[in-house]
């Protein structure tokens, strides 16, 4: 009877420990996808200032410059918002993992 006490209360300390280990992993999931956001709205950022940069390398009038970086924009402002959508979904996900509503 002892050796099932024994082992019973060695079980829990063992869920004790899972349950801890993931709660400090889902801690660190929001600043992950926030890091993952920043590096990725950098490389929209990035790719979108150089796809402007070639389109305004090859741009033969004033008119089609003003089109380009225009469109260029538009596609930077829809890549950002994209990404803001992310991180929201990505903290959302971990507060309810966190929480037990998942």
């Amino acid at each position: 009877m002892r050796k099932n006490i024994e082992q019973v209360i060695e079980i829990e300390k063992q869920a004790q420990a899972v349950s801890e280990e993931a709660l400090r992993d889902a801690e660190k999931l929001p600043a992950q996808a926030q890091e993952e956001a920043r590096v990725f709205l950098e490389k929209v950022r990035s790719d979108a200032e150089l796809e402007t940069h070639q389109i305004l390398a090859n741009a033969q009038a004033d008119q089609e410059v003003t089109q380009i970086l225009s469109e260029a924009q538009e596609q930077a402002d829809q890549k950002k918002a994209l990404a803001a959508q992310h991180i929201q979904q990505a903290i959302s996900f971990v507060i309810d993992r966190v929480t037990g509503k998942s």
